[in-house]
């Protein structure tokens, strides 16, 4: 198979990247730095400058491609300047797909998100409920308008197959997303764990979602990727157990956090420093919600790997690649 993967820098789409090469097949990737993707991927690797804003970069990227993976775009539930959700997410999205469906590719597996789907807090949350309002964050409204653009492209005869992952975490040549927890329960930066949870999922097991989609998932379906629900109470003694790390910070009560939050927020755009809690960040922990990955074990096969065990790969992954202090 003849893939293209965009996002290879990143957590998710490096892992698809690399899965695809182990696997013996014919990768293409586009990226915005050449230098970091030719250390960040082994060989052979046919490397595509270009930017998910410009058409230019993505035309030469999808000839003679058969699938699709775009997992490119902006992860992060903070950004200085929140119209860069848009602009890398819904546009981005919306001109891979034209090109696709320009060069005449096969299919695309689009690596989406949890936040586009509806639930209450602590909820059970499943495919059935695609949100129709706007999210809270930018980041959740950019991930929403890109659906909808993949939703408008495929109506143009572009197959297209959505995975909707929780919070990737795993082994990686980045820290981002819940590894950044990781790192800082590593180096001794989280004072106090912050209240909520989330449903975490290996990267690995996602990347392998994501080739089996491009193989058996069906067109204009939605897949949730999830292995567990924990509690950031329960992942930060996970963490300091498999670690060795000793006492376990305590839990910050909801409204100090709260508070904190939304005084850092502007500050933090004025003066151009990452808050140690964004208002979104929090909102999502808060969210708290428990993501039913039933639908992708049954027809993709997933298979979630036990918190326990990931984190403990992810910690000696950090450590013995420097990452993190050994």
């Amino acid at each position: 198979m003849k893939a293209l993967v965009t996002g290879a820098t990143g957590l998710i789409g490096n892992a698809i990247a690399r899965a695809l090469i182990e696997r013996g097949d014919d990768v293409r990737v586009l990226v915005r730095d050449r230098a970091r993707a030719e250390q960040m991927l082994p060989d052979p690797a046919d490397i595509i400058r270009g930017d998910l804003t410009e058409r230019e970069g993505i035309d030469r990227a999808v000839r003679n491609i058969d699938v699709v993976f775009h997992a490119g775009g902006l992860p992060e539930q903070w950004a200085r300047d929140a119209t860069i959700f848009d602009r890398t997410n819904r546009q981005g999205t919306a001109n891979v797909l034209e090109a696709a469906l320009a060069a005449g590719v096969k299919r695309v597996v689009y690596t989406s998100t949890m936040d586009v789907f509806r639930e209450d807090a602590d909820g059970r949350l499943r495919e059935t409920a695609p949100d129709p309002n706007p999210k809270p964050s930018a980041y959740e409204r950019s991930k929403q308008l890109a659906e909808r653009e993949a939703d408008r492209v495929r109506a143009a005869g572009l197959e297209v197959v959505f995975l909707n992952p929780s919070s990737v975490y795993g082994p990686s040549p980045v820290v981002t997303g819940m590894n950044v927890f990781f790192m800082r329960m590593l180096m001794g930066k989280v004072p106090m764990v912050p209240p909520g949870g989330a449903s975490l999922a290996y990267v690995d097991a996602v990347a392998n979602a994501h080739l089996a989609a491009a193989e058996r998932g069906v067109d204009g379906e939605r897949y949730l990727l999830a292995d567990a629900h924990v509690t950031m109470e329960e992942l930060a003694r996970i963490t300091a157990r498999v670690a060795g790390l000793g006492k376990t910070p305590k839990k910050a009560p909801a409204f100090v956090l709260k508070t904190f939050a939304t005084v850092s927020a502007p500050l933090a755009r004025t003066f151009g420093f990452k808050p140690m809690v964004a208002p979104d960040e929090l909102g999502f922990l808060l969210w708290n919600a428990d993501v039913d990955s039933t639908k992708a074990q049954q027809q993709l096969g997933y298979m979630p790997v036990p918190i326990e065990e990931g984190v403990a790969r992810t910690i000696a992954h950090m450590r013995t690649t420097g990452l993190a202090p050994a």
